[in-house]
C-alpha cells in the first residue's frame, strides 16, 4: 500500500463517508530477556511516568515533518495517543528485560522506589531529499528516587532510522526499530543508575523502604 498523502494535501473533507477507516499501528517492544539479571536494581519496583510530549506530537496521528512544516499522515493512526503509546511501550520493554522487581505505569499507583519520568522531544518521520522519510525519536528520562523526590540521573536516548520505502508500513517499522533500540539502552542505563544509587544511599529497611 503506497504511503498516504499528508492531511494538508487532502482536497476534501476528512469527514466524508467515502473515506476508509484509518489503519492503526502498534509498536511492539523488544523480545523479552531469557533470564532475569541479578543486581541491586532487581530488588526495585519502578514506575514509568506519563510522558510529557513536545507540542504537535501529543496526538494519535503519525507526525511527519518536511523542513519546518509539521503535518500528519492521512489514513494512519497510532493505537493510542503518543503519550499512551510511549508509556505502554516502555512499561512492557522495561518489564520484559527483567532488570527490576516490577515495572508499572505511574497511574497504577503501585508503591515503588523509583520513578522514570519521560519527555518525548521527537517522535516523527522527517522528509528530506530522499523519497522515503527518516524516523527520529528523542526520549529524555529522569530517574527520581520517590522517598525524597530526588533526581538521581538524567538518561537521554536518541536515534534515527530511515524507512526502507515511502509506505506507511515501512514508516511504522522504522518507528518500532528505533524504539526497540532506544528502550534497550534506557533499560540498561536506568538499571545501572539505580544500582549506583542503592549502593550510595542504602534503603532504610526499618521504614520498610
Amino acid at each position: 500500500m503506497a504511503l498516504f498523502t499528508l492531511l494538508s494535501a487532502c482536497g476534501g473533507s476528512l469527514f466524508e463517508s467515502k473515506l476508509p477507516a484509518p489503519t492503526r499501528y502498534v509498536i511492539a517492544p523488544p523480545a523479552p530477556a531469557a533470564a532475569a539479571v541479578s543486581s541491586a536494581a532487581s530488588e526495585v519496583s519502578l514506575s514509568i511516568g506519563r510522558p510529557d510530549v513536545a507540542p504537535g506530537l501529543d496526538t494519535d496521528q503519525i507526525a511527519a515533518i518536511r523542513g519546518h512544516e509539521l503535518d500528519y499522515y492521512r489514513g494512519a493512526l497510532w493505537s493510542g495517543s503518543v503519550v499512551e503509546t510511549v508509556q505502554s511501550f516502555l512499561v512492557a520493554a522495561f518489564g520484559d528485560q527483567k532488570r527490576f522487581h516490577s515495572v508499572a505505569a505511574e497511574q497504577a499507583r503501585i508503591a515503588g522506589e523509583y520513578l522514570f519520568d519521560v519527555e518525548v522531544r521527537d517522535f516523527q518521520a522527517e522528509y528530506g531529499t530522499a523519497t522515503a522519510p527518516t524516523v527520529r525519536v528523542t526520549l529524555v528520562g529522569r530517574l527520581i528516587r520517590i522517598r525524597d523526590r530526588k533526581l538521581v540521573d538524567t538518561i537521554s536516548a536518541a536515534g534515527t532510522r530511515p524507512a526502507t520505502e515511502n509506505r506507511l508500513g515501512s514508516v511504522a517499522s522504522a518507528f518500532e526499530s528505533v524504539m526497540q533500540q532506544l528502550s534497550l539502552d534506557l533499560v540498561q542505563r536506568t538499571a545501572d543508575a539505580v544500582a549506583r544509587d542503592r549502593a550510595a544511599n542504602p534503603p532504610d529497611t526499618r521504614a520498610g523502604v
